[in-house]
């Protein structure tokens, strides 16, 4: 069923301490969400590569991977599903399949998702660490674990009935679509027959959900506002959300995605796959780089001061080491260092030219920040991948560097990074 990428599966292995962090931190609904990501993600290409007598790429395995680590852990599985299915079917097949791709996958289905389900892709959050025992999102319709049961068993259903009929993908669907109707009348029936199947299946109330901040929205002052104060444990040590303590983004001790704030994992996670020679480090270095100039310019001009007042009382009123470790903080915040690490470095999407690759890097830092402080959305990495991607082969037209490497042969098992 698969193509051998050797690159591909190095990726995967880069990943797997993240998600067995975010099980930690998170608890069963990370591996359920992953899992179901993953069936619906290479089921998607399976149904698009069918149809030219291909094999299903390992690279399926990272874009699945890499998008549900981008998601909220609480998020509706359907939302998830939407995005996944966008990221594999307009995200890679319908420019002819691995290696033709403009936009990375699964910043195109994530991107999706996050406009189509604003609301779902933002609020959405859990608290940190005992395995996710301290709570789930509220504004999830019915009880979770049955949610994922339900969306479990339905795409598994889809998975094997048309991955086993070899390409008789009418007989197929019409079998799949059966079962799956019958399988949503048993939920349904059992959703309004049994209360215990149609409850909430948490203990946080109402005001807990509206008021559970990001790191970002507390720098913007939203946990002071609506007088959030939360303290988790990490190891028997009591750590206060609430005040963005730099060693606590650094481990992931933070309401977010489930992958994007293990820092000190995703940094070594960087260090394996630039051992291995499996992606190049000056998409990486470039994009936190000039993160980090345009976060200083707009903080020591103060032009962050009415976006984050929290940054504009260290600013006026704080030594310098207060001030870099805001600096700091701003940047472990979001989804930068993860998106840095992993989809910047995309050889498919990305320049491949020296110099392209500094333009390309400055353009997805410079653009994340910029969105940060002065748009509308609280994070700005995926917009900037995708304006990056737009521009990646004109980079290589008009800037120097030498002569430029011609297009890599469309062979999957010779690819490397993230796709």
């Amino acid at each position: 069923m698969f193509t051998k990428q050797d690159p591909m599966r190095r990726v995967v292995y880069s990943l797997v301490p993240l998600f067995l962090w975010s099980v930690y931190l998170f608890g069963w609904r990370v591996v359920a969400l992953t899992a179901f990501v993953a069936l619906l993600g290479i089921l998607t290409e399976y149904v698009g590569e069918r149809q030219k007598n291909k094999k299903v790429t390992e690279a399926a395995l990272v874009t699945s991977a890499l998008f549900a680590l981008s998601l909220p852990p609480a998020v509706p599985f359907w939302v998830a599903g939407v995005g996944i299915i966008f990221a594999i079917l307009f995200g890679k097949e319908a420019y002819g399949g691995f290696g033709r791709n403009v936009y990375n996958p699964a910043i195109t289905g994530r991107t999706f998702a996050y406009i189509s389900f604003p609301l779902m892709m933002q609020t959405t959050w859990m608290l940190p660490t005992s395995f996710g025992t301290l709570g789930v999102n509220r504004l999830i319709p019915g009880n979770t674990i049955y949610e994922a049961i339900f969306m479990l068993v339905l795409v598994s259903i889809a998975f094997l009935v048309i991955t086993r009929t070899q390409g008789k993908l009418k007989s197929a669907f019409i079998t799949a679509s059966i079962a799956i109707l019958i399988t949503v009348a048993f939920y349904v029936t059992m959703a309004y027959s049994f209360p215990f199947v149609k409850g909430h299946g948490n203990g946080l109330s109402e005001v807990d959900v509206v008021a559970m901040a990001t790191p970002i929205e507390v720098f913007r002052g939203l946990a002071v506002q609506n007088n959030w104060h939360q303290t988790v444990s990490l190891f028997g040590i009591p750590i206060q959300l609430d005040q963005n303590n730099p060693l606590a983004l650094f481990f992931g001790i933070r309401v977010g995605a489930m992958g994007e704030g293990s820092i000190f994992l995703i940094i070594l996670a960087a260090i394996y796959l630039l051992w291995t020679k499996t992606a190049n480090w000056r998409p990486m270095l470039w994009t936190f780089l000039s993160a980090l100039v345009f976060t200083a310019i707009f903080y020591f001009t103060g032009l962050m001061d009415s976006r984050f007042p929290l940054f504009a009382a260290t600013r006026l009123h704080s030594d310098l080491s207060a001030q870099i470790i805001d600096i700091l903080s701003f940047l472990m915040a979001g989804s930068l260092i993860y998106a840095a690490v992993f989809m910047s470095t995309d050889p498919v999407t990305s320049p491949r030219k020296a110099w392209s690759m500094f333009a390309y890097g400055t353009v997805i830092g410079g653009v994340t920040i910029v969105i940060r402080v002065f748009a509308g959305f609280p994070e700005g990495v995926s917009f900037a991948i995708l304006a990056a991607n737009t521009f990646a082969s004109i980079f290589d037209e008009i800037l120097p560097g030498g002569k430029k490497k011609g297009k890599k042969k469309i062979v999957p098992a010779a690819e490397g990074a993230a796709s």
